[in-house]
């Protein structure tokens, strides 16, 4: 086996640098990171899942009710411009979801990096690896949560009138 000439050998107790590789080591790192980013991907999966599922449902249930109050044989009579339409007097709560869709995006990507600097940094590595657990899979949940809710708001707009 050949040996590197230039490789330092490895600290003896007695060197000096040794007791201060010691102690930083024994030094334990706070974990806010970590659960800061956690938080933050809470938020980001539930808060905007919900805040957008919660305007979707109202502004789909609106839109349903009233498309059926203009046109009671059906929906296949309008024109394109007459369905985007539908949604004018719902507006605002579209623009609520549309918030929610945002803010979950921006604080999903920023639960994902935070999380990523705290398993590399080891400062709350398990908060931080649920952090980005559940950031990664709050699209999905978003997706899901909103789509049922916007499905539900259909089916009561329609059958409110009907």
């Amino acid at each position: 086996m050949v040996e590197n000439p230039t490789a330092m050998p490895p600290a003896a107790p007695d060197h000096p640098g040794f007791a201060a590789s010691v102690v930083a080591a024994a030094v334990p790192r706070p974990s806010l990171l970590g659960v800061i980013a956690l938080i933050i991907a809470l938020v980001a999966a539930v808060g905007a899942a919900a805040l957008s599922a919660i305007t979707g449902f109202a502004a789909a249930y609106g839109a349903m009710s009233r498309a059926i109050s203009v046109s009671p044989e059906g929906l296949e009579n309008l024109s394109n411009d007459q369905l985007l339409a539908l949604l004018s007097p719902f507006r605002g709560l579209v623009l609520w979801a549309e918030i929610g869709l945002g803010a979950g995006t921006l604080l999903g990507i920023w639960a994902v990096a935070q999380g990523i600097v705290a398993i590399a940094s080891r400062r709350g590595r398990g908060p931080a690896i649920a952090a980005v657990v559940v950031a990664s899979i709050g699209p999905v949940v978003f997706a899901a949560t909103v789509g049922a809710a916007v499905l539900s708001g259909i089916a009561a707009g329609a059958n409110a009138v009907g």
